[in-house]
């Protein structure tokens, strides 16, 4: 069928719409007409107009019909889809961070005169090698007395990891002698004090425990229900003793003999925040004198951190023992007291080591500066203005019997990042 011809066939039915319009107008013309007579122009006049009317409508029908239909509404655009993060496998596995601080001294506890201190700044490295396997490193650059800043490998450890149970590391390590060692690492932001208890304080600090040592540790959890036991266990090289010599044996041991370490401690879900527990270690110390020294340094401690409160408390009792049979006994503790308000932290603690004057190691200058008797409180106050930054004032009162008592009082700012 042609065009036309189908137009024809839709316009059909409308012709004879018309029609019959006209038809039905004509038929009520007549009889208006033998009802009022009108005139015959009158008439032809509203034939015309309907006539026109419809008309009129018939176009728009046409014109309806004709005309195309509205297209169709564009479907919306599909969301745009994020493509998948891209993993930089390195980074997942490696986590780097920094510690730092920077303050002012003044006062004989630290030095004849007052200034400012660079202190520490640490880089502290771990990454995941396997599911069980991890390392972690652990870099200091510290300043010393003479200006200088040294570079130390703090830390250097291999740790593999079976379950919650037992690990097992290789390397350089913080030996767990007591509570405080293995809690808080060089970075002075994570301890709240600035500087460590007498007792706990490095070697190039002062200190004359054992804080550093190369060797293996096992150490889990001991399956014990609510009273959560953990242990651990090490096996070094020890402390090496003498004038301007390295503490910690990283190469070489001066003896076939290692030290031991054993330790257990106790978390009981009962009393959410406590930690209870102990160590003992036992060497036969590396001297200059090679005197064959035998050395146990029991610790215990318990410690509550919660409810916005810290209190750490520690006691130990070093034993040196000589082949002739002679004993040496030094007693050492600290306790340390704090509670938060909101970003501000007072705190108190108190220190006393005395060790006495004729102990073959900690009273002979041969083998490290005499110790001697050493107690006094340290008083102040931390302020962590942002979330990684902390601002510290601290007041330090040390008496020993080795000299008059010092006072001093120190800021400092310490930041991680």
């Amino acid at each position: 069928m042609t065009k036309a011809s189908a137009a024809s066939v839709l316009r059909a039915p409308q012709v004879v719409g018309l029609a019959l319009c006209i038809a039905f107008a004509l038929s009520a013309q007549a009889q208006q007409t033998s009802a009022a007579s009108p005139t015959p122009d009158d008439t032809d006049r509203q034939l015309l107009q309907r006539i026109n009317d419809l008309e009129a409508k018939v176009k728009q029908l046409e014109d309806k019909q004709a005309a195309p239909a509205p297209a169709a509404a564009p479907a919306p655009a599909p969301e745009p889809v994020a493509p998948p993060p891209e993993i930089n496998e390195v980074a997942e596995r490696l986590k780097l961070q920094f510690f730092g601080d920077a303050g002012f001294q003044t006062g004989h506890f630290y030095g004849p005169t007052n200034t400012f201190e660079f202190g520490e700044f640490n880089m502290f490295v771990t990454s995941r090698l396997s599911e069980h396997v991890s390392v972690l490193g652990d870099l200091l650059f510290t300043s010393s007395a003479d200006n200088s800043v040294g570079l130390d490998v703090e830390r250097l450890i291999l740790k593999y990891r079976a379950n919650d149970n037992f690990s097992a590391s290789i390397g350089r390590i913080h030996t767990a002698i007591g509570y405080y060692n293995t809690a808080f690492d060089r970075g002075d932001y994570f301890q709240t004090a600035i500087g460590r208890p007498v007792m706990f304080e490095f070697d190039d600090q002062g200190g004359f425990l054992p804080m550093q040592d190369l060797g293996i540790v096992l150490n889990g959890h001991v399956p014990s229900g609510k009273l959560r036991l953990s242990y651990v266990f090490e096996v070094t090289n020890g402390r090496d003793y003498g004038a301007n010599v390295e503490p910690t044996q990283n190469n070489s041991s001066k003896n076939n003999g290692k030290a031991v370490n054993f330790g257990l401690s106790a978390k009981p879900q009962q009393v959410r925040g406590l930690t209870v527990g102990f160590s003992f270690r036992h060497d036969k110390l590396s001297d200059a004198l090679n005197l064959g020294v035998s050395e146990n340094i029991p610790v215990v401690y318990a410690v509550y951190t919660g409810h916005n409160y810290e209190w750490l408390n520690e006691g130990m009792w070093v034993r040196h023992a000589l082949p002739s049979g002679a004993l040496f006994h030094t007693p050492g503790f600290y306790t340390q007291i704090s509670r938060g308000f909101g970003p501000y932290r007072p705190y108190f603690r108190y220190s006393y080591v005395n060790a006495p004057l004729n102990d073959p190691i900690y009273g002979n200058p041969a083998e490290i500066p005499v110790v001697g008797r050493v107690n006094g409180p340290t008083v102040g106050l931390r302020y962590d203005f942002t979330e990684h930054t902390a601002f510290k004032m601290q007041y330090d009162r040390e008496e020993s019997n080795l000299g008059p008592a010092s006072n001093g009082g120190s800021v400092q700012f310490d930041f991680m990042f």
